[in-house]
């Protein structure tokens, strides 16, 4: 019995070996393969935006406003922009993946939904770039509006007024569920009297 229990200790002592030396060799190639996906360091320049702080005229709600954005390289180095970052989902950017030439222009394109706002909207966008700062910013603001075509009717308000109601009656008199306790069956309940 003992000889066996070696031969077993033995088997997995091997076994979890190579399991260390192929994870090993996975994690050496998964870090060469991050390192070639980073990004090249490029050297520092400056840039310019076109109008950085915007205010469009007001849009109705579930219209799309496209916003093109001029981003100029002012110094002597490329430009790269790595990355763009909207502060809300409800708007798509697009860049220029290349990085731009010294003196030359870039043209950013942001496409803003207005399908889930209404009222007052304000949207910081970020560009991550290879300047001495590291990230630029860009701001708009735009008032969504409802459709003026469109007012619900008092069958729609009704509606939605039972729909958001329609356990109060229920709860009026069983109570609410997370407040209704237990019982205990009668042949059990007999057992504790």
């Amino acid at each position: 019995m003992k000889s066996y229990l070696i031969n077993f200790t033995t088997m997995a002592l091997s076994h979890l070996k190579n399991i260390k030396f192929n994870l090993t060799g996975l994690l050496v190639v998964l870090i060469a393969l991050l390192q070639s996906c980073a990004p090249k360091d490029l050297p520092l320049t400056t840039l310019k935006i076109e109008d950085p702080v915007r205010k469009y005229y007001p849009i109705l709600q579930g219209q799309k406003q496209q916003i093109i954005v001029k981003v100029t390289n002012t110094g002597k180095n490329p430009l790269k922009i790595y990355d763009v970052y909207p502060s809300c989902g409800c708007t798509i950017a697009k860049y220029p993946k290349r990085a731009i030439p010294a003196g030359d222009t870039g043209t950013l394109v942001l496409e803003y939904d207005s399908n889930k706002n209404i009222g007052y909207v304000g949207i910081h966008t970020t560009l991550k770039t290879n300047t001495k700062e590291g990230w630029q910013s860009f701001f708009f603001e735009i008032n969504v509006v409802p459709d003026p075509h469109y007012t619900p009717d008092y069958e729609e308000l009704y509606a939605e007024y039972q729909k958001n109601n329609r356990d109060l009656v229920q709860q009026l008199v069983d109570g609410k569920t997370n407040e209704r306790g237990y019982e205990v069956p009668g042949s059990e309940r007999s057992k504790f009297q």
